[in-house]
């Protein structure tokens, strides 16, 4: 596979933002979307391939959901603006590789493969220890690969907005399809709420994390659960192979019929 699935960044408060200024020096073409706000800020930072959106903070929901209704039925990737570096595993080392490559190279482990429906690059934190390329069912994050088709009927919704990664992979396994996160191609990328722009002020806000995951326990009762990190940060536990095991204990229903 030579060519990369086309490119969307939702983008807010960040004309430098470090995927923007990677994928420029590459020479790979993204369209951005923005905020009629932040439209002059964006334009002067010399990127002209802009969606301007409709009305100005209604939240990255609203964001995604007009991404999707733009998407072609056929793989996108949808990436995060503040991506500092790709990387690629080998021999569990993480070496830094172009955006391109790393793009492309995930690209091959999932593009053709039945019933996935979302695929992601790792976090470089976690590649380098992975024993298998791929891992799949389970959480798509920052740099993430939508195929548009199968995604058509899922949404991302409002009253899950700091967990809306988690969420939609939620709803593609709940549809019946399945994800792949690539471990053989990772990234890096700021702390959630620590730089600004984005969701900066959301993270910032008493008490919303809290509200998100149990929105998240409250969505998907029995498969999330809240928990406190480490750090005594807020946030959901997800039984990822909850559907699997629906799954199996279906196919084995429908064998021990016949």
């Amino acid at each position: 596979m030579s060519t990369l699935f086309p490119i969307v960044i939702p983008s807010k408060g960040r004309p430098d933002g470090t995927t923007l200024r990677i994928l420029a020096r590459e020479g790979i073409p993204f369209t951005v979307y923005i905020e009629p706000q932040d439209e002059v800020a964006y334009r002067r930072a010399g990127w002209d391939r802009l969606r301007v959106l409709d009305a100005n903070d209604q939240g990255l929901p609203y964001v995604r959901r007009q991404i999707l209704a733009d998407a072609p039925l056929q793989w996108f990737w949808m990436l995060d603006d503040d991506i500092t570096a790709w990387f690629q595993t080998v021999q569990q080392c993480c070496r830094t590789t172009t955006a391109g490559a790393a793009l492309l190279g995930a690209q091959s482990y999932f593009a053709s493969s039945p019933r996935v429906a979302q695929a992601a690059l790792e976090y470089r934190q976690f590649a380098w220890r992975a024993r298998q390329p791929c891992v799949y069912d389970t959480y798509c994050d920052v740099c993430v690969a939508i195929h548009g088709g199968y995604a058509r009927g899922l949404t991302f919704r409002d009253a899950c907005d700091l967990k809306l990664d988690r969420d939609f992979t939620l709803q593609v396994l709940a549809a019946g399809y399945s994800t792949c996160r690539v471990t053989a191609f990772s990234f890096s990328a700021p702390k959630n709420g620590s730089n600004r722009g984005g969701l900066f002020a959301e993270y910032a806000t008493p008490g919303r994390e809290a509200a998100a995951s149990t929105m998240m326990a409250s969505l998907w009762p029995g498969i999330c659960t809240v928990k406190v990190k480490a750090d005594g940060r807020p946030d959901v536990a997800i039984d990822w192979a909850f559907f699997r095991r629906t799954l199996n204990a279906h196919l084995a229903q429908q064998a021990g019929a016949s």
